[in-house]
This record gives structure tokens, C-alpha cells and sequence, in this order.
């Protein structure tokens, strides 16, 4: 079974060297979210097979910023979401009827702990079971503040706090998990079969496509 740190990984093996080379963050997230888009687009037109390849692609656009930034990814999430909603700490999630969005510390029981993609996928369709109906806006939504929140603590002439940066990346990462519950697609193994020859472009590791447009 493939751990989180197992996709960032294969990811930065492929294509740490023409990220580096060729990305700013900019350029990053305009990628990430140009495959979102082609995502969204896909999903209207019913076409399964593409619109799961576009948001894996999304997806891994989203793991090479993670890459760029030493995102402890895997930490931050059991932090936050390994048990239950660590805004209203309810399991399933009840922050529609309560409207309550403060975020709050998350406990765990130490037998729950996910420890493969499979069991973060389990957990959070736990947390939230069939409330992602698809909404193109939604995920576009937690897009934006994910980048905002990357581009407040570049700007920012005052203290920077790089502890909202893993928050929001472990949020957004929840709701990209969210999407692939709700269609169906075993991140694990979609993601590795479409990168399994290396760049799903070149077929090679690294990339030597150095994708840009």
C-alpha cells in the first residue's frame, strides 16, 4: 500500500528538475489550476475516464508546490484530520447544522491512525460521508484560498507564519480527497498507473518534456 509520502515522492522524482528550473510559485499554481479547470470542464461533460485523469494531473500539480515548500504533508494531516472534523469535531462532520467554522484541535485514538492513501481516502469519507455533491465553484473555492494563503505569506512585509501555509495545504489536500471519493477514483492506484512510466507526457524520470505554454 502507497503512503502520501509515497506520491510526493514519485512526484519529486519526476519532476523536481524542470520545477525547479522552469516554475516559479506562480507558474506552479497557474498549472494546478489550469488542470482543475480542465477537471471541472470534463465533469459537466460526463467524461470519466478524462476528468479523472485531469484532476490526478491537478493533483500532482498541488504535490510539487507541497515539494517546493517542505510540506511536512503527512504530519499536518494527522494533526488536523485523522479522527474527525477539526471544525466542529464531530465524525461524520455537522458544521452545515451548526455552522460553526473555528478551527479546533483534533484528538485521535491512536488505533485510527490512516497509514496508507487507502486508509486517509476511508477516513475522510468517514469524516464526510456523500456531502460533495459536485459543485465546479466549490473546489475552484478552496482552490483560491489555498493561494492566497501561499501568496499572504510570500507578500507579507510582517511576521510570516508558515503554520497557516500547512494548514491550508492540509485542507485543500482533504477536499482534493473529498473529490476523488465522490467519483469514485482510488487515488492510489489512478495516480500511480498514469505516472508508472515516469511523466505522463515523456514517459520519462525525470521529465525531459519541460512542459510549458
Amino acid at each position: 500500500m502507497k503512503t502520501i509520502n509515497d506520491l510526493l515522492k514519485l512526484v519529486d522524482d519526476i519532476y523536481s528538475v524542470s520545477d525547479n528550473r522552469l516554475y516559479d510559485l506562480d507558474d506552479m499554481f497557474y498549472y494546478h489550476l489550469k488542470w482543475l479547470l480542465r477537471f471541472t470542464e470534463a465533469r459537466k461533460k460526463g467524461r470519466k475516464e478524462k476528468l479523472c485523469e485531469d484532476l490526478i494531473i491537478a493533483i500532482a500539480w498541488y504535490l510539487s508546490i507541497i515539494n517546493r515548500f517542505n510540506i511536512d504533508l503527512k504530519k499536518n494531516l494527522l494533526s488536523r484530520y485523522s479522527f474527525k472534523c477539526p471544525f466542529c469535531l464531530d465524525i461524520p462532520c455537522s458544521c452545515e447544522e451548526t455552522e460553526h467554522r473555528t478551527a479546533k484541535k483534533t484528538g485521535r485514538p491512536v488505533s485510527g491512525k490512516p497509514e496508507n492513501i487507502s486508509d486517509w481516502q476511508k477516513m475522510v469519507g468517514k469524516i464526510y460521508p456523500d456531502e460533495y455533491e459536485f459543485k465546479s465553484l466549490e473546489i475552484l473555492h478552496h482552490q483560491d484560498i489555498f493561494y492566497q494563503t501561499f501568496r499572504k505569506f510570500r507578500k507579507s512585509s510582517a511576521q510570516r507564519n508558515f503554520h497557516q501555509v500547512e494548514i491550508a495545504s492540509a485542507d485543500y489536500f482533504v477536499e482534493l480527497l473529498k473529490l476523488c471519493n465522490s467519483l469514485n477514483i482510488d487515488l492510489e492506484k489512478d495516480f500511480f498507473k498514469l505516472f508508472s512510466v515516469g511523466c505522463f507526457i515523456c514517459h520519462k524520470t525525470p521529465c525531459e518534456c519541460f512542459y510549458s505554454e
